[in-house]
């Protein structure tokens, strides 16, 4: 059985890393212009624009669909060295490392001159964020809340996690993706129960950061999971969603969606939004293994357009947030008193002036770095290693 991505597929992943990484980029646009002129809390905002913020001002299922996409690339780039015996941890630490940290660096000095500007980051201490800069250089920002102004960082360090966590289950079942995907999904399952029970019958540690972000990451480990294994068996999956299935899957997605508003409007705890990324598995599963339907190959401007949204996705998602900061500090005191206590106008101010630095800056970043880790990587003998 193949396991290899046809061309549809992969231009459909490209285009939804970008739209995806792109509308995260509109939430948080959207919840800051809120916030500056209602506060960061929910409640203190009108009913109406509580529900626009719940509907319009988080990002979540975007961030659920890069863990499915980036569970199915990983085991894609690492299935035939584990197949043949040739796993390397070296050359695939290296691998990861060099994709995510220059550009999360770059990123980590523009949140520090964010923090350096004091702007007000909605519920942060005031005291200097030492824990969370080291653990942010560790790539372990889940486990003590993100560096101020890094909100993004958090899913990149689950991200780390799950690419030491995954090979390592494979490797331990001698490649057998079924067994290491059950037995990982019923460790991550365990764990999330058992950390529930303790903060709800034992009443303890529910103000652990650490405790906390352990359950993210056990809760969130499935939907990175169910990408692993879709990768292991993406031409049977492929072949049986047909375009009926295809388009109930859209629909799934839009209901995941739905159910997450309802969530946020009505202030479920964390721990309760986390539990709702399952119901995206099923509609995120099928989208992508029929992905075929999408029929971009036979599209003229696909190819360039869907390979410019893969560029621009990580740069977009990475940087974001703190650009976003940094321009909101210079730009609210100069704004008109009417843009200003308009949350609209705001938007319109903040996101427009982001989006050009992105576009002119993102893509051509992306190429630069990945152009030096291609340099980099180049002795390792798993050429699958440098496109991962």
């Amino acid at each position: 059985m193949t396991h290899r991505l046809d061309e549809d597929s992969e231009l459909l992943i490209d285009a939804v890393r970008g739209i995806a990484a792109l509308l995260v980029m509109m939430t948080h646009t959207f919840d800051l212009s809120v916030a500056d002129v209602f506060g960061w809390e929910m409640l203190s905002s009108p009913e109406g624009w509580r529900w626009a913020r719940a509907s319009f001002g988080h990002g979540g299922f975007w961030v659920w669909c890069f863990f499915m996409i980036s569970g199915l690339c990983i085991q894609q780039s690492i299935v035939r060295s584990v197949r043949e015996n040739s796993f390397s941890w070296r050359r695939y630490l290296l691998a990861r490392v060099t994709r995510i940290y220059p550009l999360f660096l770059i990123g980590l000095v523009l949140a520090m001159i964010a923090w350096g500007l004091h702007e007000d980051f909605g519920g942060y201490p005031d005291d200097t964020p030492h824990r969370q800069l080291a653990a942010s250089l560790l790539s372990l920002q889940i486990l003590t809340t993100s560096f101020p102004g890094y909100e993004t960082s958090w899913s990149l360090s689950c991200e780390m996690i799950y690419y030491l966590v995954w090979p390592a289950a494979l490797l331990l079942l001698r490649g057998r993706v079924d067994r290491a995907v059950y037995a990982s999904l019923v460790g991550s399952v365990l764990l999330a129960a058992g950390i529930l029970v303790v903060w709800k019958l034992l009443h303890r540690f529910e103000t652990s950061a650490s405790v906390d972000g352990i359950f993210t990451l056990s809760v969130l480990f499935p939907i990175w999971l169910c990408g692993a294994w879709l990768s292991g068996h993406w031409s049977g999956a492929g072949a049986r969603v047909t375009w009926r299935v295809w388009c109930v899957a859209i629909l799934l997605c839009f209901v995941s969606e739905g159910l997450l508003v309802v969530m946020k409007f009505r202030q479920y705890p964390g721990w309760a939004v986390h539990l709702v990324s399952w119901s995206s598995i099923p509609g995120l599963m099928l989208f992508l293994a029929g992905g075929r339907h999408a029929h971009l190959s036979q599209r003229s401007w696909s190819r360039p357009v869907c390979r410019w949204l893969g560029q621009f996705s990580f740069p977009c998602y990475i940087l974001h947030m703190q650009l976003l900061l940094i321009l909101d500090h210079y730009l609210r005191p100069n704004l008109p008193r009417w843009i200003e206590h308009q949350p609209m106008f705001h938007f319109i101010a903040l996101f427009i002036p982001t989006l050009m630095v992105l576009i002119l800056v993102g893509p051509r970043l992306e190429r630069t770095l990945m152009a030096w880790r291609a340099r980099w990587l180049s002795g390792t003998r798993d050429p699958t290693f440098v496109k991962g």
